[in-house]
């Protein structure tokens, strides 16, 4: 049988539809498709029960000269005529093995190839897509060929899925990532010497070097104390700003030092940062970055702020930190980034 092939408006559909013989099963009722396209799918059916928007998992049946090819997808509703005469589907969330076999079939279609069970065994087993190859009823010569070819098809697959579910759990239980994370510096902490008004004393810059003048306390017993930059920094935070006053031991600047080489800092449940060793490898994710910068578990740090358990605040998370040292040094306008972490 020729495909015949109908092209739709652009704004509807992004992909070649094709009018060939296939099936979809939805809420275990079977449909005969008059086009679909690896996008979606059109029925001149009604769809009792849903309606446009509604979601739901459908299976799709490609009948092959002896078998049949059976794929279960995520689907919505895009429309359902007035009359509902007709609906139309569209397929949500493809994985990368399901997009490559519809892609064979497809190019099998146009092309007039005879697809034989191999053919989809070797793109299955290529893409792990979650398939099923189920025998026709078999013809007295070459029956048992056929039924083997079928068993071995379903074994294939069914390896295929164990594979995904034995990754899957992989993922969940053996790796650790977290999006709470950001390029971080060690920190200087400015604090006043005496009580008195904060003053800035000069123009601000990006960078103070080591003895320029940051700040000024003005004391009310007529006492001046000025505070220097102790490294070559960046002024983080101003705690305290100027014109407001601050108490003696205060903190009135953070200041990071611009020598000393950017670390990842990432956050991690204590349950999780209990397997992480110092030395372990990671792989951290810069926004922008093609590729990632990889990464190695430089310390990991169990105990809370002090200071927060000190001020009758609430009890911080359970959380632990863990600095990481990149491979590659971050420039030093990758202070502050929020980054993603994956331990190895």
């Amino acid at each position: 049988m020729e495909p015949q092939i109908a092209h739709e408006a652009e704004i509807h559909r992004q992909h070649v539809r094709l009018r060939i013989p296939i099936q979809v099963e939805i809420d275990g009722r079977r449909y005969v498709t008059d086009d679909w396209s690896p996008g979606g799918f059109g029925v001149n059916a009604d769809l009792p029960g849903r309606e446009a928007g509604d979601r739901f998992t459908a299976r799709l049946f490609f009948p092959f000269e002896d078998f049949e090819l059976v794929v279960p997808v995520d689907c919505r509703v895009v429309y359902v005529t007035e009359d509902r005469a007709r609906f139309g589907c569209r397929f949500l969330g493809l994985s990368r093995g399901q997009i490559e076999l519809f892609r064979f079939i497809v190019d099998a279609y146009l092309s007039g190839e005879i697809v034989s069970a191999g053919d989809l065994l070797a793109v299955v087993a290529r893409g792990g897509a979650e398939v099923a190859v189920r025998p026709l009823v078999e013809e007295e010569s070459g029956g048992t060929l056929r039924r083997i070819l079928g068993h071995a098809a379903l074994v294939v697959a069914g390896i295929a899925v164990f594979g995904l579910l034995a990754l899957g759990a992989y993922e969940r239980f053996f790796v650790v990532e977290t999006d709470d994370a950001l390029v971080w510096a060690p920190l200087v902490r400015l604090e006043a010497p005496v009580t008195g008004e904060v003053v800035e004393a000069g123009p601000r810059r990006p960078l103070y070097a080591p003895g320029d003048l940051l700040l000024r306390i003005d004391a009310p017993d007529g006492r001046t104390v000025f505070l220097k930059s102790p490294c070559n920094c960046a002024v983080i935070d101003r705690p305290v700003p100027p014109g407001a006053f601050a108490r003696e031991g205060q903190t009135v600047a953070v200041l990071a030092d611009a020598d000393r080489p950017l670390v990842v800092r990432a956050q991690l449940p204590v349950e999780d940062a209990m397997d992480i060793r110092v030395g372990q490898r990671a792989r951290v994710f810069v926004p922008g970055e093609p590729e990632p910068v990889l990464a190695q578990v430089e310390r990991v740090d169990f105990k809370p702020d002090l200071a927060l358990l000190g001020a009758g605040l609430p009890a911080p998370p359970r959380k632990a930190q863990v600095y990481l040292r990149p491979d590659r040094p971050f420039d030093f306008d990758r202070l502050g980034s929020l980054v993603r972490v994956r331990f190895d």
